[in-house]
């Protein structure tokens, strides 16, 4: 069987662990782009739609150049930028052909699958609008009335990660969900690919099921091979 070369886009290096090690290397091999920039003009752009248009330009270069690589499909892993570019439809026109998978799509067919309601946990404040709004959207594409509610974690916290303090942050989160899971009697959801780890240990502590991005891409790169 051949392998599969995924383009990956990133926000952030520490991302990149999570698609090697989470995936079978005799199926995947992944070529990782990151560029942290455009999370900073994601921050302007909240006040200036020409700046937002730029990010915009600037993510849609990108994945014309991921897709000039000679890759067999393009993820994206951060959910700003996924935010940036919806509708995806333009990501698909920049990719020319090559299958763009956002990361959080197989995330909410698997949450989906959880129920009605869930406890959607982030670290991250910058990306719940965004992630939200796709979310109520996908279920409503798909006839369903979800009702999930946001938390966020901690300040502070968020900023371990992009200090390069992985550890601390892990154990920030860990704390976090398992915070979420004694309090709410809904499922809780990992919402960004960061929480990974966190995700698995508070899982591996509660016994119960925390539904993170890593686990969903996972099932959905199985069609591609």
């Amino acid at each position: 069987m051949a392998v599969k070369r995924l383009g990956c886009l990133h926000a952030h290096h520490s991302n990149i662990r999570y698609l090697e090690e989470g995936l079978d290397r005799e199926t995947f091999s992944c070529l990782h782009f990151v560029d942290p920039g455009a999370i900073h003009w994601l921050t302007r752009a909240a006040a200036s739609e020409a700046e937002a248009r730029q990010v915009q330009a600037k993510l849609r270069g990108q994945l014309e150049w991921i897709a000039g690589c000679g890759v067999d499909a393009i993820v994206i892993t951060c959910t700003n930028y996924i935010a940036a570019l919806s509708p995806l439809e333009q990501a698909l026109e920049a990719a020319g052909g090559v299958p763009v998978i956002a990361i959080d799509e197989p995330w909410f067919d698997e949450l989906l699958k959880l129920g009605d309601e869930a406890v959607v946990a982030f670290t991250n404040p910058a990306t719940v609008e965004g992630t939200m709004e796709r979310l109520h959207a996908h279920a409503k594409l798909r006839g369903r009335a979800f009702k999930a509610q946001t938390a966020v974690s901690g300040p502070g916290c968020f900023e371990l990660l992009l200090q390069g303090r992985e550890a601390a942050y892990a154990e920030q989160v860990e704390a976090f969900l398992l915070g979420m899971i004694q309090k709410s009697s809904a499922p809780v959801a990992a919402a960004q690919l960061s929480m990974t780890d966190a995700a698995a240990r508070a899982e591996a502590a509660s016994g119960a099921r925390v539904l993170s991005p890593m686990q969903a891409l996972r099932s959905r790169l199985e069609g591609l091979r």
